[in-house]
């Protein structure tokens, strides 16, 4: 037979079990607040947005998606850093196409020859990837400035792999762009195409400037990817990632 609780212990077992709870809970609310306010410098805390000036850690990810959906926010983090941008939109009649709130990007540290128009988060993505990543590894591996980025555009209302059917692409909200290669100070031009998978100092950087966007943008597919991919990298502001 199994043996009673007497009262006592049972308002014993139930005072504890509401004490717990409350020191949980505070305890909780209290280190939240300590990391978000107090402790923690801005560049590492998830709740102050970013500045492209910083210095990537592994939080930075996450401080340029919850730019999304805080469009004046996320501007004034790109006009701090000094770029020439103007405030864009891409209108569409088609179902999950268009950018109702976007930038042109007219002028950054590195020359893409025109054409940029992507969301605001993927805009400074970019501009952190091109100043933390692309710089110091070309300074690195090539020993020469990166004064061009060239790319296959960013902004097409089509579905993913240009199927005919299935889902839209991350280049449909202007999400997304793509990275065909990059030309130097000294007259070289490095091609993910050409230069991917060799034991270079082309492929090197091309190796480090992949693995360095991974931190900033969601998804980050290259050559290893899939053959469609064998000529770019496609770096996309997505809710779910991927970097191969």
């Amino acid at each position: 037979m199994r043996e009673r609780v007497s009262p006592r212990l049972r308002r014993a077992l139930v005072i504890a079990g509401v004490v717990f709870r409350f020191l949980l809970f505070f305890g909780g609310l209290g280190f939240a607040l300590w990391f978000a306010f107090i402790h923690f410098p801005d560049a590492w805390n998830p709740f102050v947005p970013p500045r492209i000036e910083d210095k990537p850690n592994m939080v930075t990810g996450l401080k340029l998606r919850g730019l999304t959906g805080e469009y004046d926010i996320c501007v004034s983090v790109v006009r701090a850093s000094g770029t020439k941008y103007r405030r864009d939109a891409i209108p569409s009649k088609s179902e999950g196409c268009g950018m109702p709130q976007g930038l042109t990007l007219e002028q950054s540290r590195i020359s893409y020859g025109g054409g940029i128009q992507l969301t605001c988060p993927a805009t400074a993505a970019l501009l952190m990837w091109e100043r933390h990543v692309v710089a110091p590894a070309a300074e690195e591996h090539l020993g020469s400035e990166v004064v061009r980025i060239r790319h296959y555009g960013t902004y097409a209302c089509r579905n993913v792999n240009h199927s005919e059917s299935g889902r839209r692409s991350g280049h449909a909200r202007g999400d997304a762009i793509d990275i065909a290669g990059f030309d130097l100070a000294d007259g070289r031009k490095v091609s993910v195409l050409k230069d991917w998978d060799k034991e270079t100092p082309e492929a090197r950087f091309l190796s480090e400037v992949h693995e360095g966007a991974c931190g900033l943008f969601s998804t980050v597919l290259g050559p290893d990817y899939n053959a469609l991919h064998a000529n770019h990298f496609h770096f996309e502001m997505a809710q779910w990632g991927i970097c191969r």
